[in-house]
């Protein structure tokens, strides 16, 4: 069998898979799986190229989930599947196609569409948003996680169409009140750019930047959003005798008002320092990523030199967080929740030399993008210069992209 054939049968038999899986899970809901069958039959009768959407890095088919999304909100539906045409174009078009048959009184965007296979946890709700707008409400009236201006809306309709839903918001919010280019890019490199919760705290920290942006460098962000969003937002996990329990985020009522620049740094650095001490007590792990590690050595001048390796490793555990944490003094060690739900992984990059081995870049991959989005350095310095060259190294070996 050659090399293309055997391609052919594997996405053939992850496609067979997914739509098991979805069958399995709309079985006890006999009106939703009736709809699923009418629209996988139509699907594969009018649009075949729906079906050839790669899986994501957690194992979901894009072009299956948006069928069951679809089946899932068959009240929304405006017209019969039975009168689409198909579509003989990509499989984003494809849903693309269906979507606007199905369910839009009007064009939407078509970075939209992607809400029709998102999995998260506030997919309904986003696919709730699109469908409202696709039948003419603005969309700045909806129940949104942030108040909506005008200048926002006219943004965010525009946002390109490869742009994720929740960062092409996050972007036009960003946009809309006057941040700089590089501080809205250094902002959509953190969670932020998918995590929308408490949308209107935040605000009052984008006009704190956009305020201050001749006393910030952009390299302090990320570790000025990780600051706040552990004290202020984020539940610490706490393993026990008595079993896991979670604990309320330090200073809930943490806020910027009355702040200064060098207040907030001052913080931040006192922070770091107590990290090892403040989540010693929290142990958990997670799977590991699809990506491989890898380790390679440097050319030896001689054969008597000592070699000089590098290895680049996953850290699967909060455990190894806190500890990549404390040697390079930064906070990777608040991620662990990231990487417990599948939205993050964290790798270290390590020098070894006879038997000393210490971490020199702690890099974090957004799973669903596949991208390497941070990678930091002693005090929380950008990644540059060999290190640097090693990770794109590593990135383009795992079919990664550079975000940063």
């Amino acid at each position: 069998m050659s090399w293309s054939e055997r391609y052919v049968q594997d996405r053939r038999a992850q496609t067979d898979r997914a739509i098991h899986r979805a069958c399995e899970r709309l079985a006890s809901d006999p009106h939703t799986f009736e709809k699923f069958q009418e629209l996988l039959i139509c699907a594969r009768r009018h649009a075949p190229r729906l079906f050839e959407s790669p899986l994501t890095a957690v194992g979901h088919h894009p072009g299956v989930d948006a069928l069951v999304h679809l089946a899932r909100f068959r009240a929304t539906h405006i017209r019969s599947v039975r009168t689409w045409r198909g579509e003989t174009g990509s499989w984003r078009t494809a849903v693309a196609s269906l979507v606007h048959h199905l369910t839009c009184s009007y064009p939407i965007p078509r970075f939209m569409v992607s809400v029709w296979y998102a999995n998260d946890a506030e997919g309904d709700k986003k696919r709730a948003w699109v469908t409202a707008h696709s039948r003419g409400t603005s969309f700045r009236s909806l129940d949104l996680p942030f108040s909506m201006t005008r200048k926002m809306e006219h943004i965010f309709l525009a946002s390109q169409d490869h742009l994720p839903f929740e960062e092409a918001l996050r972007k036009a919010e960003l946009v809309a009140v006057g941040m700089p280019a590089d501080f809205v890019s250094a902002i959509l490199s953190t969670r932020l750019s998918k995590d929308l919760r408490n949308g209107e705290f935040w605000r009052t920290v984008w006009m704190f930047l956009v305020n201050h942006a001749n006393e910030v460098d952009p390299a302090q962000i990320g570790p000025l959003i990780d600051y706040i969003q552990a004290i202020r937002h984020d539940r610490i996990r706490i393993d026990t005798q008595e079993g896991s329990t979670e604990i309320a985020p330090p200073q809930p009522e943490f806020s910027i008002k009355g702040r200064t620049v060098l207040s907030i740094l001052r913080l931040i650095r006192e922070w770091h320092l107590g990290l090892g001490r403040t989540y010693t007590s929290s142990s958990f792990s997670w799977p590991r990523s699809p990506y491989k590690p890898w380790l390679i050595e440097e050319p030896r001048r001689d054969e008597e030199e000592i070699p000089k390796r590098w290895h680049m490793v996953e850290l699967t555990n909060s455990a190894e967080l806190r500890e990549e944490g404390a040697a390079l003094q930064h906070c990777v060690s608040t991620y662990a929740h990231l990487c417990y739900r599948g939205n993050s992984s964290i790798w270290s990059l390590r020098m070894w030399r006879s038997e000393k081995v210490r971490p020199v870049l702690t890099v974090e991959i957004d799973i669903r993008k596949r991208a390497v989005v941070q990678a930091r350095g002693m005090a929380n310095r950008s990644a540059s210069g060999k290190p640097r060259r090693l990770l794109q190294e590593w990135a383009l070996r795992e079919g990664l992209q550079m975000a940063i």
